[in-house]
């Protein structure tokens, strides 16, 4: 039994998250433009929360950059990640260039210590390429979303590291990166300042996009004392 703290949302069906659980990651081509095929930019969400977040930063990508190509990875088994006989679920080299691509740009957006997922990708080929945001021991008694800002694994920071990442192979993206980060990184300050005065999250922090609609279902969650 999985449970959580809050409401979470939905994204497989039962068939297709037995499937992802049993595989350890997947594509998660919903959220993924053109089901994931030639990405630009790789957005691997691990834990509930910072997944939540990198689906919300695809959607906001389609809006913002509809011209960069995003495939959504979700990891449920960390061992995966390791180096090819590293452990029995550990992925063989062929297998993680398939998933994960064998050359574009990987961000990792993870719910504990970067180290340790540098550790377990240690002597994987072409490492250079990845980036990691992951808990930093940032933030105390506030908001849910002011936890993800502290700590640099708020959807703002995703499309962020998902921009920077893209130009390197993505003429558009490179033409458009600095007036695209600078109204991302406006939008983040504005929302921070939100959070500041009013106590809160904005109420529509935790909408859930809908991929097939491009439009966001509202889902009414707590907060935490």
């Amino acid at each position: 039994m999985v449970g959580s703290k809050q409401p979470q949302p939905v994204f497989l069906s039962p068939e297709e998250a037995e499937s992802h659980c049993r595989a350890g990651a997947s594509v998660w081509k919903f959220a993924s433009t053109d089901a994931g095929l030639n990405p630009d930019i790789v957005l691997v969400g691990i834990g509930a929360e910072l997944t939540f977040e990198v689906i919300e930063a695809a959607a906001m990508l389609r809006k913002k950059a509809p011209h960069l190509r995003v495939r959504v990875i979700n990891v449920t088994d960390l061992m995966v990640l390791g180096l090819e006989g590293s452990h029995p679920h550990a992925l063989s080299h062929n297998d993680f260039n398939a998933l994960f691509t064998p050359d574009k740009p990987i961000h990792f957006n993870y719910h504990g210590y970067a180290n340790e997922l540098k550790g377990l990708l240690f002597g994987r080929p072409n490492l250079d390429r990845i980036t990691i945001e992951a808990y930093d021991e940032e933030g105390s008694t506030t908001t849910p979303l002011d936890m993800m800002l502290r700590n640099r694994v708020s959807r703002w920071h995703v499309v962020d590291a998902a921009l920077k990442g893209a130009a390197v192979g993505n003429e558009k993206v490179r033409l458009d990166m600095h007036e695209l980060r600078s109204n991302n990184s406006h939008e983040l300050k504005k929302v921070s300042e939100y959070i500041m005065k009013m106590g809160k999250d904005p109420d529509d922090a935790y909408d859930t996009p809908n991929f097939a609609s491009g439009e966001s279902t509202h889902r009414d969650v707590g907060y935490a004392d």
